[in-house]
């Protein structure tokens, strides 16, 4: 028998009093957590029923100068989805985090894709290489970032021409 939302994320806070947690919906549960305590806390994560990591999705938000990283997990214990979120900083020296693929190792594959199309780099993983999609003279661009200009880089990568429909600036590709 599972145990209910609000008292799930009693007993984490309880044991995690730096992170800040609320019930979203029947079976949704979401924690905010600081960066810097992310790997303590999905450790607890674990030790409390939350054996699978389903996802890491990176969320560019550009005017506020953050990445937010979300870990998805969920328990097969109690039937429960959780959002665990941290934000670092957008600047690419400062786009680190520690990797947490010793406590989920399915986090390997999403740190990967979070460093090749978004620039984090995720300190003690060893899978950490230079996008398979971009060129070494490439080197600093992220497609999935905000500020990424894709048209620019699809007309100079396929050497494009500029051409314009009738309907005023609109590009044709």
């Amino acid at each position: 028998m599972s145990m209910k939302e609000q008292e799930i994320v009693e007993m984490i806070l309880k044991k995690a009093p730096y992170a800040e947690g609320k019930v979203r919906r029947e079976r949704r549960i979401e924690f905010k957590v600081p960066a810097d305590r992310i790997r303590d806390f999905l450790t607890l994560m674990k030790e409390s029923g939350f054996e699978l990591m389903l996802q890491i999705t990176p969320v560019d938000w550009i005017k506020e100068g953050e990445i937010e990283l979300i870990y998805q997990i969920w328990s097969v214990t109690h039937r429960i989805h959780a959002m665990v979120r941290t934000r670092i900083p957008r600047e690419l020296e400062k786009a680190r985090m520690p990797t947490v693929k010793d406590i989920y190792p399915a986090a390997e594959t999403y740190e990967r894709d979070a460093h090749e199309f978004f620039g984090i780099y995720f300190e003690g993983n060893e899978k950490m290489e230079m996008p398979w999609i971009l060129d070494d003279t490439e080197r600093g661009t992220y497609p999935l970032r905000k500020d990424f200009d894709m048209l620019s880089y699809v007309k100079k990568k396929y050497k494009i021409l500029d051409r314009f429909d009738e309907n005023k600036d609109n590009y044709v590709i």
